[in-house]
């Protein structure tokens, strides 16, 4: 399998962290991972060759490309047990083709000491330093900020207009593309940001510690979503689905959404866990505690979950609920890689 550092653990960081071993011995399945990151623009086809992996978990626009080559297969949900336990939403946010895992949300964050930004644009603007994801679909920010209706399928047009506003002050602009949220908590931390692309986990995270930040309002936000897919050449599907359905349960869940920071997509993870003969196996002691709040500061399983949230989507050239053209993923990537440059 492949997936992002930290959405599978074998206990090699941390000997408690492990819902590895415990899959293993209960399906006589053997996993083998290989932490995945995706670098959008850059040739990675060797390692999602379809006969390469099983399963492979990452962000929208990975899925979608996947799904675009013909890289994965439909999942067959009925054997995916669990699957009806995740929010209707999430569901049709991963589509026919993805189970869903963990999912998060983005915020304006800044350091109310220092700046008080009225409107999101801020961000944009010559006020650095401000840290941005560094991701092609932080384009859809800017876009939805201009109320584009779906801000993930835009025609050339407005993708030209979006990236207009992220051209401006570029050379002057003090900006850092991240990559990784601990660079955002750093910043603010030590008190080298102003403003932030930053999550709800974030924001709690650095409000216990005592800093000023603070979220800027707004109409609507985008979100992300990151799901599970199923190799179209998978050599071990019985294992796949297995894996599939392990994921998706609340123990997984609940040690994901502990040690990613990352709300877990069934809110069965935010009940209390039943008892366990060995937890070390699946997860340190804390990780209820810990998962019982994200879900607290995501409202998951409550109707609050998913207000006026927006989950990206990959971007394509069909987009059927449009009169023109939408712009291809290819054309997002090659502005991004132009203002990142």
């Amino acid at each position: 399998m492949l997936a992002p550092r930290g959405q599978v653990e074998w206990g090699g960081t941390d000997p408690q962290v492990n819902w590895v071993a415990r899959f293993e011995a209960d399906t006589g399945c053997k996993v083998t991972y290989r932490p995945f990151a995706f670098a959008p623009g850059t040739d990675q086809s060797e390692a999602l060759d379809p006969g390469a992996f099983d399963v492979i978990a990452g962000p929208p626009d990975l899925a979608g490309l996947l799904v675009a080559e013909q890289r994965v297969t439909a999942i067959d949900t009925e054997r995916v047990t669990g699957y009806g336990d995740i929010p209707k939403r999430l569901r049709d946010v991963a589509g026919t083709y993805g189970v869903p895992y963990l999912w998060d949300r983005s915020l304006l964050l800044y350091d109310s000491g220092k700046v008080k930004p009225r409107k999101a644009e801020a961000l944009y603007a010559d006020a650095g330093p401000v840290l941005i994801k560094d991701t092609p679909l932080s384009i859809a920010d800017v876009a939805l900020r201009q109320d584009a209706s779906d801000p993930y399928q835009l025609t050339t047009d407005e993708l030209d207009a979006a990236v207009a506003v992220l051209e401006r002050e570029r050379e002057s602009a003090e900006r850092v593309f991240w990559r990784d949220p601990f660079q955002v908590a750093s910043a603010f931390a030590t008190g080298s940001a102003r403003l932030a692309q930053g999550t709800p986990y974030l924001l709690d995270a650095l409000r216990q510690a005592g800093k000023p930040v603070k979220a800027l309002p707004e109409r609507r936000v985008t979100g992300t979503l990151d799901s599970w897919l199923l190799s179209a050449e998978a050599a071990h599907p019985t294992c796949a689905y297995q894996w599939l359905a392990w994921a998706v349960s609340p123990r997984v869940q609940r040690a994901a959404s502990a040690w990613n920071g990352l709300a877990p997509a069934n809110p069965k993870a935010c009940k209390a866990p039943p008892l366990e003969p060995d937890p070390s196996k699946l997860e340190d002691a804390t990780a209820y505690p810990r998962t019982r709040h994200i879900c607290s500061v995501y409202s998951v399983g409550t109707t609050k979950a998913f207000k006026n949230l927006v989950f990206a989507s990959y971007p394509t050239e069909d987009c059927s609920r449009r009169d023109d053209p939408c712009a291809s993923y290819a054309q997002w990537v090659a502005h991004w890689a132009r203002l990142t440059s």
